[in-house]
């Protein structure tokens, strides 16, 4: 027992054992949290670090991504062939840093993150036969873009409005806030939809009682990311509600006219018994009586007009032309080959410019900026007529206005209003779905032109787009914003 032989034995094994726990206990460190956050379409490093004192020519290094019950090899450095191997998911996204092997750096560069990526690493480093690993969890996120708030419904009981905002993950916080920075307190519906590269698209909306706060803050908050993304706008005092105000004036102005009819009526009639010249009397009635019906035809006109401008909404074109089957006569930019000019019936192409904003319910308005043209073409077509680029856009799903050398044509090619002496420089566009119907207006005088009846299929997800004709130069007609009204301000 008390031999030196039995004191040299004891001596090398516990030499041995700490050795062994120098190797074993400090192989691999991990820093202080094992979570990692990697912003989708960028680098992220998946970190991995050998602490020892010397790392041989000859080892190997692993990533494993965990899926639910299967085991995915993202990456793998063999040292005896010099040589990586990746899986196919994550071809010509992962790099190792070889140049830092020797000190011990065995993490993993993940290169353009997709929402995927979310989920647990191991990383296993073996040499000298053993082998050591550690757990990395990687968590992916994107920061959307600026939200957009648009007026969705305006009446009464208040103005309904929406937020969207798209290209977020996860699913982000939706917060509405008033003037001061608080939350509002109506309620809200919030809708999110993952779009094809994975991300998400958010559509909020709530109803802005009168009363209330007109300042109004749409705020879109990642969490894991601990970002904000916000806008803000102001509801101008007129428009709470604007088309009740009109209503009370039209109503005012009927309420004096009645007044003066049965003014002008009780005079007439008592100077009829007083004259002889009865016949007189009648024609200034019938004329009196004219006057007022044409006044109130224009006030009722105008009152239409300002309803409908009221539901204005932005447009924008795709650059990208195609062409348009009309039964119209003289079609812009496209000659015939028939000898005779194309009766009321014939068909023609056009070229147009297609809107990139699509309406399936409710009520748009735009306009068109015309000029001094004597040839255009302008009006709406539904979206299941729509085929791939560069095709062409069937007339049966098209509604169109046509001006021809001075003349209004409708889509089927029917004559609509006659050859007059009037410039039509902007002509405004009602896309009304509750109704069922499309209407043209003069925008410069706000008189309505021609009303067209939409046939409506059965598929409620149908979209309508804008379109107008493509021309050459400066004739190419111009979808200008609507200035008045202004529903809302942005700060």
């Amino acid at each position: 027992m008390g031999s030196p032989f039995w004191w040299l034995t004891a001596i090398h094994i516990l030499t041995f054992q700490c050795r062994s726990c120098l190797i074993t206990g400090q192989f691999i460190s991990s820093p202080p949290t094992s979570s990692v956050i990697g912003v989708i379409g960028e680098g992220v490093i998946l970190p991995c670090h050998v602490v020892a004192h010397n790392i041989p020519e000859v080892f190997s290094v692993q990533w494993i991504f965990h899926e639910q019950s299967q085991k995915i090899t993202v990456s793998r450095y063999d040292g005896k062939n010099k040589k990586e191997k990746q899986d196919e998911r994550y071809q010509g996204r992962t790099e190792f840093f070889r140049s830092e092997f020797r000190a011990g750096n065995m993490s993993l560069h993940l290169k353009k993150v997709r929402s995927s990526d979310k989920g647990s690493y191991t990383c296993v480093v073996s040499f000298n036969d053993t082998y050591h690993d550690v757990l990395i969890e990687l968590q992916v996120a994107a920061e959307g873009g600026v939200p957009s708030i648009f007026l969705r419904s305006h009446a009464k009981q208040g103005i309904g409005l929406t937020c969207h905002t798209a290209g977020w993950f996860p699913k982000p916080e939706v917060i509405w806030l008033d003037g001061q920075g608080q939350v509002r307190k109506e309620l809200s519906t919030t809708k999110m939809t993952m779009m094809p590269a994975g991300l998400y698209s958010v559509i909020t909306s709530m109803n802005l009682k009168p009363g209330s706060d007109m300042e109004v803050s749409c705020r879109i908050v990642n969490n894991l990311l601990n970002t904000t993304s916000e806008s803000r706008v102001l509801i101008a005092d007129i428009f709470l509600p604007s088309i009740s105000k009109w209503l009370i004036i039209f109503l005012v102005i009927l309420c004096l006219s009645m007044v003066l009819i049965s003014t002008v009526f009780s005079k007439l009639r008592s100077n009829h018994k007083k004259t002889v010249s009865s016949v007189k009397v009648k024609m200034e009635m019938e004329e009196a009586k004219s006057k007022l019906k044409k006044r109130f035809g224009r006030l009722n006109a105008e009152l239409d007009f300002w309803e409908a401008r009221s539901h204005a909404v932005p447009i924008t074109v795709n650059p990208d032309c195609r062409v348009l089957e009309l039964q119209v006569p003289g079609a812009p930019g496209v000659e015939s080959n028939a000898s005779e000019p194309a009766g009321p019936n014939a068909p023609s192409t056009v070229p147009v410019l297609v809107g990139k904003e699509g309406f399936a319910a409710g009520k748009h308005y735009w306009e068109v900026e015309v000029g001094q043209q004597q040839d255009w073409v302008l009006g709406v077509v539904r979206e299941k007529g729509r085929q791939e680029e560069e095709g062409t856009l069937p007339g049966e799903d098209c509604w169109a206005l046509h001006r021809s050398q001075g003349e209004i044509f409708s889509s089927k090619g029917d004559r609509g209003i006659e050859k007059q002496n009037i410039s039509y420089s902007v002509i405004g566009v009602l896309l009304d779905l509750e109704e069922g119907q499309l209407n043209f207006y003069e925008a410069e005088v706000k008189f309505i032109m021609v009303r067209m009846p939409l046939r409506l299929g059965k598929e409620p997800a149908e979209m309508f787009y804008p379109f107008l004709s493509k021309r050459e130069g400066a004739l190419t007609p111009l979808i200008r914003p609507v200035l008045t009204p202004v529903p809302l301000e942005t700060l």
